[in-house]
């Protein structure tokens, strides 16, 4: 049997880095997060951002605040902006509190002033896996904030990107090519199937062509890896109108987590902000 360090090294995320807003894309961030925390004894540390561009704003004297169409807009001053920001940082503190302590993970919670996305990015360095929502508005779900978008691009470390909340991140999908980026997918996918009583694993494969000399060594590296781990696994070669459309089909086969390699061919067809509103769960991108 493994020592509890050998188990503790072996699983895919120990710290899980949340960015946190009053957003209800960042509260289903955080709620799917600390879900995870949870199956794999992980450590959720939530981050919330004093935005320096909107401080900066406030001591411009003609800087206003527009809240509500139904609002006259009121001049923006740097004390209100202070105490608004501090307002919003207890908030969020008190929810990550609230959630940490209700799935009965470790956690912890700070606060730093700078450029959102540079202080997310650099906050990633130290992280294993980054949660955020898909915008930080509720404005429409085929829209990637623009926070979202540089750390998608950016982050060195594993991106959990999602719009709303689900009561759990099962039933998994993922897509095996054969790749290095697909083998740490299929890695993450099949450790968090295997979280608890199981569940089985879909693993999408790439279609056939006349250049593939061994047309089923993707399903047999699959199989054989979730053999080894007792673990369920249904496999299914896409045909050439799944694989350009995979979005829509990954929709399709359940409303957990998807977890897909960077590399992916299919995230190139559409954009990846699009790939995203097509699929319409939460995705789990691994570099």
């Amino acid at each position: 049997m493994p020592s509890s360090d050998a188990a503790s090294s072996a699983r895919p995320f120990r710290r899980i880095l949340v960015a946190t807003n009053d957003s209800p894309h960042s509260r289903a961030a955080l709620q799917m997060a600390a879900q995870l925390a949870a199956g794999l004894e992980a450590k959720l540390d939530g981050l919330f951002v004093k935005n320096q561009t909107l401080l900066r704003a406030a001591q411009i004297p003609f800087a206003k605040e527009v809240r509500t169409h139904s609002e006259a807009p009121r001049r923006l001053d740097d004390r209100r902006a202070q105490r608004q920001l501090r307002s919003q940082a207890e908030r969020a503190e008190a929810t990550v509190r609230k959630i940490a302590e209700h799935a009965n993970v470790d956690y912890a919670f700070r606060v730093v002033e700078g450029q959102v996305t540079r202080e997310l990015l650099r906050a990633a360095d130290e992280a294993d896996l980054v949660a955020l929502g898909k915008t930080s508005t509720q404005s429409s779900r085929r829209r990637l904030g623009t926070t979202t978008r540089a750390v998608l691009a950016q982050a060195p470390t594993p991106v959990l990107v999602l719009r709303r909340a689900l009561r759990a991140w099962r039933p998994l999908f993922t897509y095996y090519d054969g790749s290095d980026a697909a083998q740490t997918a299929l890695t993450v996918a099949a450790e968090l199937a295997s979280i608890g009583d199981g569940h089985r694993l879909t693993v999408g494969l790439p279609p056939v062509d006349d250049a593939t000399a061994h047309p089923d060594r993707y399903r047999d590296a699959v199989n054989d890896y979730c053999h080894e781990r007792a673990l369920a696994v249904q496999t299914h070669r896409l045909t050439n109108a799944e694989h350009q459309r995979l979005a829509p089909f990954a929709r399709r086969t359940g409303h957990g987590l998807v977890v897909l390699p960077e590399s992916a061919a299919p995230l190139a067809r559409p954009r990846l902000q699009r790939f995203l509103y097509l699929l319409d769960r939460p995705l789990l991108l691994v570099r």
